[in-house]
C-alpha cells in the first residue's frame, strides 16, 4: 500500500475547496457537488444493524466494539488500520476504505480499542496490548519495525488498562495496572517521555516521580494525568499544546501551569483539554480547540467559553466535544466535524444538531462518534474516506 499520501492535507485541501464552493445548510448530505456529498453536518446514524457499547475514534478511522468485545472499524484503510482488509477505494479510486463496518481482528476480543492515524491498538480482557497497521516507525510495539495487517501482541509482558494510539498520532502510549506510562514509536520531540529523541519498537517507561491514572497519545506529544489531578505533558511544544506558558519541546513530563486540578483529561492532535470535578473545561494549543472565543493558541490552560457543565470531554485533532449530564452534546473547533449543522468553524461550544442525546462521544480527526442513550451508532464530519459510515465515499 503506498505510504506517499498524506491525507491530513486531502482533507484540508478537500474542505477548503468545499467551503469555496458554498456548501453548507442544516442538512447532513449534500448533492450540488462531489466534495460537498462527503460532508455530513449533523449526526447521521451509521448503516448497521450493528449493536455497540463502546467507541475509539482514529484520525480518518472510526471504530466501536460490541458488548461481546468484537471490533468493528471503518473509514481509512491505507496502512491497514481497520484490522480487515477492504476491497473498497476511496478519494477518486485511490485509497482503501470501507463506510460499512468490518469486522476486524475477529480472532480477538476487546476491552477497549484505540485507532490512530496510520495503525490501530487495542486492549483484550487480560490487558494484553495488541496493535495493527503501519509499524515502520516501530508503532506497533511488537520489538520490530514492520506493518501488520493482522493484530500483533505489544511486547514486553505488561498488564495495561489502558491503550491509545492517538487521533492523529505515530506514537502509542499504554498504562498499566502499577500506574506507569509506557509509549513506543518515533520519538520527535521527544514524545516518548523517556528523556531520548530514539525511536522504540517496544514500550519505554514514560520517566515520572509517581504513578498515573490517564495516559493519551497527540501529535509527537503525550499527556498524563496523576491522582491528584494534575496535569502532565511532554514531546513537541507546537502551538504550545504542552500548557507550559513557555515555548520549547520536553523530553520528560512537564507538569502542565495554572495549578488546576482535574478530573478527567483529553488529548488531542494539536491541544489538549482538562475536566474539573465541577464540570469546567480548560484547554490548550492550537486555536481551534480551546473554545474560548479568541483567535490565538493559548500556552496555557484556558476556560471554555459558556459556563457549561460538563460530565466528559474529548479531544479530536483540531476540534473538541463534551457532555453534559443528561447527554446533550456540545463542540467547537474545526468545521464539519463540530455537528452544528454548518459547515462554519466554531470557536465557542456549538450544540450538536439534531437533539439526540449521548452517553459517550468521541472525537476524531475526520469525524465524530458516538452511541445516543439508546445504543444507536451515529456519526458527522467529512465521509470521503467512509469515516462517518456511508455509503457516498469518492
Amino acid at each position: 500500500m503506498s505510504r506517499s499520501r498524506g491525507w491530513r492535507a486531502f482533507f484540508a485541501t478537500a474542505f477548503a475547496l468545499c467551503l469555496a464552493a458554498g456548501c453548507g445548510g442544516d442538512s447532513g448530505t449534500h448533492t450540488d457537488s462531489p466534495l460537498e456529498q462527503h460532508l455530513y453536518l449533523q449526526p447521521t446514524q451509521v448503516q448497521t444493524a450493528l449493536a455497540f457499547d463502546r467507541v475509539g475514534m482514529g484520525y480518518g478511522v472510526s471504530c466501536m466494539l460490541t458488548p461481546a468485545g468484537e471490533a468493528w472499524c471503518w473509514g481509512d484503510d491505507e496502512h491497514g488500520q481497520l484490522g480487515a482488509a477492504s476491497s473498497l477505494k476511496c478519494s477518486g479510486g485511490i485509497t482503501p476504505c470501507s463506510w460499512q463496518p468490518l469486522h476486524g481482528a475477529p480472532a480477538l476480543h476487546f476491552a477497549s480499542i484505540g485507532p490512530g492515524q496510520i495503525h490501530s491498538c487495542g486492549l483484550d480482557a487480560a490487558g494484553q496490548g495488541w496493535c495493527w497497521g503501519f509499524g515502520v516507525g516501530g508503532q506497533l510495539g511488537d520489538g520490530l519495525s514492520t506493518d501488520s495487517l493482522v493484530p500483533v501482541a505489544v511486547a514486553g509482558g505488561h498488564r495495561f488498562v489502558q491503550i491509545d494510539a492517538g487521533r492523529s498520532s505515530l506514537n502509542s502510549c499504554a498504562l498499566d495496572d502499577a500506574g506507569t506510562a509506557w509509549c513506543w514509536g518515533p520519538a520527535g520531540g521527544g514524545a516518548l517521555g523517556n528523556g531520548t529523541t530514539d525511536m522504540a519498537n517496544a514500550p519505554v517507561a514514560v520517566l515520572a516521580t509517581g504513578p498515573f491514572v490517564f495516559v493519551g497519545a497527540g501529535d509527537q506529544h503525550a499527556c498524563a494525568l496523576d491522582p491528584a489531578g494534575q496535569a502532565w505533558c511532554w514531546g513537541r511544544n507546537a502551538y504550545g499544546k504542552l500548557g507550559l506558558g513557555v515555548s520549547g519541546a520536553s523530553l520528560l513530563p512537564a507538569a502542565v501551569t495554572g495549578a488546576h486540578v482535574f478530573a478527567a483529561l483529553a488529548v488531542g492532535g494539536q491541544f489538549n483539554c482538562g475536566l474539573t470535578a465541577a464540570g469546567a473545561a480548560w484547554c490548550w494549543g492550537f486555536v481551534a480547540g480551546i473554545g474560548d472565543g479568541g483567535n490565538q493558541h493559548r500556552d496555557v490552560p484556558t476556560a471554555v467559553a459558556g459556563g457549561h457543565v460538563f460530565a466528559s470531554i474529548t479531544a479530536g485533532y483540531q476540534h473538541a466535544c463534551a457532555l453534559e449530564a443528561d447527554g446533550t452534546a456540545w463542540c467547537w473547533g474545526a468545521a464539519a466535524v463540530v455537528g452544528g449543522g454548518t459547515s462554519t468553524e466554531s470557536l465557542v461550544p456549538v450544540r450538536v444538531a439534531g437533539g439526540q442525546r449521548f452517553r459517550v462521544l468521541r472525537a476524531g480527526g475526520m469525524a465524530t462518534c458516538g452511541l445516543t442513550l439508546a445504543g444507536v451508532p451515529m456519526c458527522w464530519g467529512n465521509n470521503s474516506l467512509g469515516t462517518v459510515g456511508q455509503s457516498n465515499t469518492g
